[in-house]
């Protein structure tokens, strides 16, 4: 690259760098530092998508056969429902304290634990006593807040470390959740092929714990070091990261948001079926009605009456039966691909200038629609169609959520915040899990949760615009200008709230940080 000091002429004959990054143009001076060169974020990418897909491949591998094991064990709805609270309530209190060992201690280091933990949960299950299924869950609910804190964190600081573009965050974001659907569909599958292959309802756990230890080879091999805040110790840290949470009002409104988006969506995973089994019934009742009010009339033209018991009963016998149960796979399959059509809508949104809190409003009123037509209609189609615009939100929202953590949480505590953010979210869980509701109280509790977050997106958006309004005269209250600022290690990293353009990475002045 060409000096700062040199003149225009000889900028423009200075010969490009290797990457081509090198730009000089008349009466400009020439940067004094290359930018990153784009495969080495590509290398980034490739290391991150690879550990965390295949982590998550793992999760989805057991998530088939978990209900399914412990009813072959011989326990029932109680003790099952206990072993799943179990999973939650691990989660919320030793899965905090753990994931934010991962500022002090490493982040590559936590995720590494996390694989060991997460293998050996699945080992237990080969056990049927009820005290191993119970350490197993345990274990499980510590690995669940590792996996969806601790390789965000490292991913996050490795991007603002090397000084990538912080739009390419939203794009590799975008990207884990796409793939994520897949490796969904994908592991469905496998987890069926070999279950029946070993006739064996422990088998999908067995192949969970070797592709764990292919992520922990992965993760060892392709991924560096990286620390938060390394000069406090434990309890201080967290004590820190809540003080922050609550003294920040943006962080702490992406952390309400986040637990009443997510509390819901972990509810709606043990929801969709009985919300759809029940209506699948109704409507395969109507039309046996119909069916045999249809044969009636034809029988009663055609004066062959006598024989109207022999011709209808098989016919209602045989649509009957298929009418039992819904299709599990295929309900299943069609919400996982919905979640990465919404992936692919929230890369395309960004791309076209859609802010990323208007993303999060509409994912938010797709949820509120979802469940509130749960909660009010019998309709099959009707709550189908709406559970399937759930399942695009979700596709939209982890994306978007994981956008804005990015450029709201400091990157020295990033992990313990993290953390906190799922305490309460696995509180909500543990409680709708333990109150034994009936549907509908459940589904219109989840619309009360919607309803929430749907006013801190919008109350977030507000603050952000009236900040922009204070040093803009004409900033209007959904200005497409409205940026928010984080301080962070390597500058105020700023997000244009309003409109998904470039984020801007500001060095510290002697100017106030506030927007």
């Amino acid at each position: 690259l060409a000096d700062s000091s040199r003149s225009a002429d000889d900028a423009a004959k200075a010969e490009p760098d290797v990457n081509g990054t090198a730009e000089a143009s008349e009466g400009t001076a020439a940067p004094s530092a290359p930018k990153p060169a784009k495969r080495e974020f590509k290398r980034l990418q490739r290391a991150y998508l690879a550990a965390y897909l295949l982590a998550v491949f793992a999760d989805w591998l057991q998530g088939p056969y978990v209900y399914a094991l412990y009813s072959y064990y011989g326990y029932q709805k109680r003790e099952v429902g206990l072993l799943y609270i179990a999973g939650f309530a691990s989660s919320a209190v030793f899965g905090t304290f753990i994931a934010s060992l991962a500022d002090l201690y490493g982040r590559k280091r936590l995720i590494l634990i996390f694989c060991a933990t997460y293998a050996l949960s699945c080992l237990v299950k080969h056990s049927p006593r009820f005290e191993m299924l119970l350490i197993g869950r345990i274990l499980g609910g510590v690995a669940y807040s590792i996996l969806f804190s601790v390789f965000e964190s490292w991913f996050v600081h490795e991007h603002s470390t090397q000084r990538f573009e912080s739009e390419l965050l939203s794009d590799t974001f975008g990207k884990a959740q796409f793939w994520n659907g897949v490796a969904a569909i994908v592991a469905g599958q496998i987890a069926g092929c070999v279950a029946n292959a070993s006739q064996s309802k422990v088998a999908p756990f067995d192949a969970a714990a070797l592709v764990l230890l292919v992520t922990a080879l992965i993760v060892g091999r392709h991924w560096g070091e990286n620390y938060g805040d390394r000069g406090v110790a434990m309890h201080v840290g967290l004590r820190n990261a809540v003080h922050v949470v609550v003294r920040e009002p943006k962080i702490l409104l992406v952390g309400i948001a986040q637990s009443c988006f997510e509390s819901a969506m972990f509810t709606f995973t043990f929801l969709w079926t009985p919300v759809l089994q029940e209506r699948f019934q109704a409507l395969g009742r109507e039309q046996l009605a119909v069916e045999a009010a249809l044969a009636s009339a034809s029988l009663a033209e055609t004066q062959v009456g006598a024989d109207f018991g022999e011709s209808v009963a098989p016919a209602s016998s045989a649509l009957a039966g298929t009418l039992k149960e819904i299709p599990h796979g295929m309900v299943f399959s069609t919400y996982m691909a919905m979640m990465m059509f919404g992936s692919k809508m929230f890369v395309r949104l960004m791309s076209r200038g859609v802010g990323v809190s208007i993303i999060l409003l509409t994912t938010f009123a797709l949820g509120i629609i979802g469940f509130g037509a749960a909660a009010a209609s019998q309709s099959f189609l009707l709550v189908h169609v709406a559970f399937i615009g759930f399942e695009v939100a979700c596709g939209m929202y982890f994306p978007a959520i994981s956008t804005l953590r990015a450029e709201l949480v400091p990157s020295d505590q990033r992990s313990a915040i993290l953390s906190i953010y799922r305490v309460p979210l696995n509180i909500l869980v543990v409680l709708m899990l333990y109150a034994d509701w009936s549907i509908a109280v459940v589904c219109t509790s989840c619309v009360a949760l919607m309803m929430i977050g749907l006013c801190t997106v919008v109350r977030l958006l507000w603050m952000t615009n009236t900040n922009t309004s204070r040093s803009q005269p004409d900033g209007s209250l959904f200005s497409a200008e409205a940026t928010a600022s984080n301080a962070s290690e390597n500058g105020d990293e700023m997000i244009e709230l309003g409109r998904a353009s470039p984020v801007k990475l500001a060095r510290p002045s002697t100017r106030s940080s506030k927007a």
